[in-house]
């Protein structure tokens, strides 16, 4: 049996693992990946005792064939040139055993504090496992003495050696047996950044006093949790595959933006368009409940956050949760106390100091510098942070322009001479007038300065993210299909036909988790609805109504407008001239909304869309700056939370310890795969082409399997991919089977006839064709996968519905 990493070749299953083990350093945990290295085979497990299961049921036979390609062990003609591992162990091997044993126990504890198991379930449950080993380790003792059967006083001696030997036995929870230990072991093992606590103020609360036994008044600390930023920084470089995740396409067209490098804000600033290498960050802001957001508790608890992303990082590594950072926590209601200021600081200091100093990184011989490139957050959170006002029913409540609100209703395009954008110098100056009387409000919308303008680098005023999350999804949309299911409603159907027809729809596979569970039509501007369902009932509307509606209804065209201007905005490509397309199809929209609906005014999240244009071209496509897999983040911290003592620092050590344990083992391309069997390349129709794209011969073995599932995109039997564009018309093809050979994923497909972009329901409209196979590699398609639909009425009508502009 030969190593998949060194060729190595064993005896039997026990050596091959046990080699494993000592000198390659495997061992249990989310990173495991373990292949079969027999010729043919392509089944990889993720546990020693899924490929020892494996290993016995396809090794059995005596007469393995290589050319067959079947799993079986060698003939015995190889026994002399077994190199295996022997039987007896060397002392360097038993260290090395110690070592992997005490590993996989920190492996079991820390999977336990990731699921947000508390510190007693933890203590007990190691201490449970110490009373175990010891028990079988005695047991083994006393079998090992009664099972030699010696006589006085030959057996006084051999027992004293056999106490003497167990008692030499390491015990693998020693190091981890209480939270200190643990503490010490991950930051020694796996790199830990340990959170840093710092002091706000004092108050007055009542508190339990040991002294009498009752309650009293005492001085309390108001703390907040720092995560040394470049710390982590250096943590993230460190990783093996940095370079991989940070490297670009070289496929990229000019006048496209992929990234924020190719926008105009990096090509002008100041570090990043002099500096080859910097360190780009990204911060976060928001606020959390970590109580029940409906109970007697609320807002008692709320905790504020500040996450970061590095966008050196290619965007599909990005919106993983373990390349989202912690870098501070702390209680929402020390904001009003005691400001941003003192919040900040710590970060604003390690800031400057990567501006100015530069910090070593693994990869340079040299100081790389750095800043924050962007914040990004929801309107609100923003707001708050930058000093701006907070309630947008103020006259000044754009962060970006100086407009008035009342204009909102009137002023539908940047190109207006009334929109004048906010600029550095006038900032200065209104905070300036705020300073020097303190009694006013605010001054054009801004109440403060923001502490993160004291960097040399950055400027409020140049921060260009906006959270199409809660502008659109959570925002205009759900406002304007609760004004057309009205429109439906008087006009073409009843409320229960809605419904009905909403509830009974064939989202298809990708969007079965994220259909609506039901509308609630009342006086507010949304429907009730999360980001998610939103997004899916959006794009989902025209197929499931499209049948009802006159083609000329202008109520219809204005929800069509809509979904242009989503398809551009979520789009993770975006060309310079789509952004001028962009600005007139907004105007269009908000002047005919206004046309149709005119009691109901524009809210201020479509004032916001009006700047989306200028922001696209400042800072590439939008969809990396807002709020979703952020937000995301906040989930691991509610799971975890099981004592309201000290929240920041529960949470912020929780985390830093599942950062530590997961980052180590994170791989940015993993593959996953469902259930599946191998199959002959030579008994399939297309096994030729399979072949010759994969190098093999006719005769290989590959694995079929139901699913597989690399970078987020999931592929499977009927889904369908876009293969390329002609003449501006995606070209799709639908998956029959998945192939896996050594980590390469192919798909059979069989193509789809695109006839049209259908402007009544603003799907593609699709037929099968004939059913000659393609071979695909997944490397080489476009977008994201699609479901392929039916409308309501038609059921010989194929759609697929874009999810962006393409």
């Amino acid at each position: 049996m030969d190593c998949f990493i060194c060729q190595k070749r064993h005896a039997n299953a026990n050596g091959l693992i046990r080699h494993f083990k000592l000198v390659h350093g495997l061992c249990l945990g989310r990173g495991l990946k373990l292949k079969c290295a027999h010729r043919g085979c392509s089944h990889v497990y993720h546990s020693f005792s899924g490929l020892r299961k494996h290993l016995s049921k396809c090794c059995t036979n005596d007469n393995f064939n290589v050319d067959d390609g079947e799993c079986s062990t060698f003939t015995n003609s190889i026994s002399s040139r077994e190199t295996a591992l022997p039987d007896q162990s060397s002392p360097s091997e038993s260290v090395l055993l110690e070592q992997h044993i005490v590993k996989n126990c920190a492996n079991i504890v820390a999977e336990l504090k990731r699921v947000g198991n508390p510190v007693t379930t933890i203590d007990f449950t190691v201490s449970t496992l110490q009373e175990v080993i010891g028990d079988l380790d005695r047991l083994k003792q006393v079998n090992l003495k009664n099972s030699l059967d010696l006589q006085e006083p030959t057996k006084s001696v051999v027992d004293s050696k056999i106490d003497q030997c167990f008692d030499n036995v390491l015990d693998p929870f020693l190091p981890l047996n209480t939270e200190s230990k643990r503490m010490k072991y991950f930051s020694e093992k796996w790199g830990k950044i340990d959170p840093v606590e710092y002091v706000l103020g004092t108050r007055f609360a009542t508190r339990f006093m040991r002294t009498t036994g009752g309650y009293g008044q005492t001085i309390v600390k108001d703390k907040f949790i720092y995560i040394p930023i470049l710390e982590t920084v250096k943590s993230i470089y460190q990783h093996p595959n940095i370079n991989k995740m940070m490297a670009r396409d070289p496929k990229q067209m000019e006048n496209v933006l992929y990234d924020i490098q190719d926008g105009e804000f990096f090509k002008d600033h100041d570090l990043f368009s002099k500096q080859v290498h910097t360190v780009q960050i990204q911060l976060f802001f928001d606020e959390f409940e970590c109580a029940n957001p409906i109970g007697s508790k609320r807002g008692i608890h709320k905790v504020g956050a500040i996450y970061f992303t590095l966008r050196n990082v290619s965007p599909k590594y990005n919106s993983s949760l373990l390349n989202i950072h912690l870098v501070s926590l702390f209680h929402a209601q020390d904001i009003k106390t005691y400001g941003f200021d003192k919040i900040l600081a710590p970060l604003v200091k390690d800031i400057s100091t990567l501006e100015t100093q530069g910090i070593r990184l693994p990869p340079f011989d040299h100081n790389i510098y750095g800043t924050i490139i962007q914040v990004t957050g929801d309107n609100l959170g923003l707001h708050s942070l930058f000093g701006f006002v907070e309630s947008f029913s103020a006259r000044y409540c754009c962060r970006f322009c100086l407009l008035e609100k009342e204009d909102f209703q009137t002023v539908l395009s940047e190109d207006s001479p009334k929109i004048s954008v906010r600029t550095k110098q006038l900032h200065i100056e209104h905070c300036q007038k705020m300073q020097s009387n303190p009694m006013l409000p605010y001054v054009m919308g801004v109440k403060r300065s923001c502490p993160l303008n004291s960097l040399q680098y950055f400027h409020t005023s140049a921060n260009f993210s906006v959270d199409i999350m809660h502008d659109i999804l959570e925002g205009v949309a759900q406002y304007e299909m609760k004004l057309l299911i009205e429109h439906l409603i008087d006009n073409y159907t009843t409320s229960a036909e809605v419904h009905r027809r909403i509830q009974n729809f064939n989202y298809g596979f990708i969007e079965q988790n994220n259909k609506p569970p039901g509308l609630k039509i009342s006086d507010a501007n949304d429907l009730g609805l999360n980001a998610n369902q939103s997004w899916c009932l959006l794009r989902h509307f025209p197929i499931m109504f499209g049948d009802l509606v006159h083609p000329t209804d202008q109520h219809w065209y204005l929800f069509i407008l809509l979904l242009q201007i989503v398809n551009i905005v979520f789009s993770s490509v975006v060309s310079q001239g789509i952004t001028t397309y962009l600005k007139h199809l907004i105007s269009e929209h908000h002047g005919l909304f206004k046309h149709l609906f005119p009691n109901n005014r524009l809210l201020p999240k479509h004032h916001f869309m009006v700047h989306y244009p200028m922001c696209i071209r400042k800072i590439g496509p939008l969809l990396h700056t807002w709020c979703m897999r952020y937000e995301a983040k906040h989930n691991v911290f509610k799971k975890q939370l099981k004592s309201f003592k000290n929240i920041t620092k529960t949470l912020a050590k929780k985390h830093q310890c599942q950062m530590a344990y997961l980052w180590q083992t994170f791989d940015p391309n993993e593959l996953k795969m469902g259930p599946g069997k191998m199959v002959s390349l030579n008994e399939m129709k297309c096994g030729g082409m399979v072949a010759e794209k994969l190098e093999v011969p006719v005769g290989s073995r590959v694995l079929k399997v139901k699913w597989a599932k690399v970078n987020g995109r999931i592929f499977r039997p009927e889904l369908a991919v876009c293969v390329r564009t002609d003449d501006e018309m995606p070209v799709f093809h639908v998956i029959k089977n998945v192939l896996i050979k050594d980590e390469q994923v192919l798909l059979i497909t069989v193509a789809l006839k695109t006839h049209c972009l259908d402007e009544h329901t603003h799907a593609y409209k699709v037929s099968h064709t004939t059913d000659t196979l393609f071979v695909l590699d997944i490397k080489t398609l476009m977008y994201k996968n699609f479901d392929v639909l039916t409308s309501y009425g038609a059921d010989d009508n194929l759609f697929i519905v874009p999810h962006c502009f393409m």
